[in-house]
């Protein structure tokens, strides 16, 4: 077989108790109606560090054909497809080619079972792919078998005991715990907390869930989250969902979304005039996202380089097959920036996308 939770600074707690002491809380009338309710806080960001990639073996594999397994179901997937053509164009010049090949329009396990069991039969010479959750396992550990493979962005933890050489992705709970920050930041612990989640099956979004739940009942224990519900990375569902969260608790404060389709929940804080009233975190820097942090609708929004993670994952793969060893740990970290309005340029430049 081939074988921060960063804590709020004492200002902005200062300032919660400050609100507190005057009596910065409006009535329900005000807040039903998105007139009233205390300004949001300043958020304080995080640019990460300069994105650097992974080299190919100076050596031709004529034919060698790599295949990395993912979806794109939401805007996100644009930037893991844009390093996937990136390192298909730095391995040809090796002989090699990458495909990027969408698995399927759902994300769920048995559609991650057919593409894997589909790319070992037409002959793929490595595979890397985003296996969501615990259930892909088997079908890894039969790839595994025949060809190195290795996981990239979502996984379960089983994969590596099943035989992935490597996991290339975001520490989840930590990513969670920095969206937690953030929002303590922006509401200042004041009102209630809504989530929305892409799907509680997918491993990665269930991490980043209770590592924002667990940071946020330390930071702001007096401030309950009120309701968690699954969009299925849909921009649709989250604005039809963070609309129902904010009719049903007037004192809502804020919007975490752990997944695809935050913009949606951006887009109900804007119909219901709750700008700068309703913070939203959520992940990614994709276009949408960018432009409602730029006009403050959305407050921060938590990086895992998908850009990288495709491209590395592919040359890496070629790595292995020109003889160098896999990645000497499993575990291969992403950067996580925290943009914000603030810094929203700086983080655009430190990830190369500018």
């Amino acid at each position: 077989m081939w074988a921060m939770r960063s804590t709020v600074r004492a200002v902005v707690l200062a300032a919660a108790v400050a609100l507190a002491a005057a009596g910065c809380s409006t009535s329900d009338a005000e807040r039903a109606d998105g007139t009233g309710g205390p300004s949001l806080g300043v958020v304080q960001g995080d640019s990460g560090n300069s994105v650097g990639h992974r080299s190919a073996a100076d050596v031709n594999l004529p034919g060698t054909r790599i295949a990395l397994i993912a979806f794109a179901n939401n805007p996100f997937w644009d930037t893991v497809i844009q390093g996937a053509e990136a390192a298909n164009h730095e391995l040809s010049a090796h002989g090699a080619s990458v495909d990027y090949i969408t698995a399927g329009s759902a994300m769920d396990v048995p559609t991650v079972e057919n593409a894997l069991n589909s790319a070992v039969s037409q002959g793929y010479d490595a595979i890397g792919v985003v296996s969501l959750a615990d259930g892909a396992c088997p079908a890894i550990s039969r790839a595994a078998a025949a060809v190195p493979v290795a996981t990239f962005i979502a996984e379960g933890n089983c994969a590596q005991q099943a035989g992935a050489a490597f996991f290339r992705g975001q520490p989840a709970i930590d990513a969670g715990a920095k969206a937690a920050t953030a929002m303590a930041q922006a509401t200042l612990c004041t009102g209630s907390i809504g989530i929305i989640t892409g799907s509680f099956s997918v491993q990665q979004h269930e991490q980043r869930r209770q590592g924002f739940v667990d940071a946020y009942a330390q930071e702001c224990p007096g401030s309950p989250i009120v309701g968690t519900v699954e969009n299925g990375d849909d921009a649709g569902q989250a604005l039809s969902q963070a609309n129902d969260l904010m009719t049903a608790n007037p004192d809502l404060r804020g919007i975490y979304v752990t997944a695809g389709g935050p913009f949606g929940a951006g887009q109900a804080v804007q119909q219901r005039g709750r700008t700068g009233k309703v913070a939203v975190v959520a992940y990614d820097f994709v276009p949408q996202n960018v432009d409602l942090i730029r006009s403050g609708v959305m407050q921060a929004a938590v990086g895992q380089d998908p850009y990288g993670s495709s491209y590395d994952t592919a040359i890496d793969l070629f790595n292995m097959l020109a003889g160098q060893p896999k990645p000497e740990k499993y575990f291969q970290p992403v950067d996580v920036a925290v943009m914000t309005t603030e810094n929203v340029d700086e983080v655009l430049r430190s990830q190369g996308t500018e």
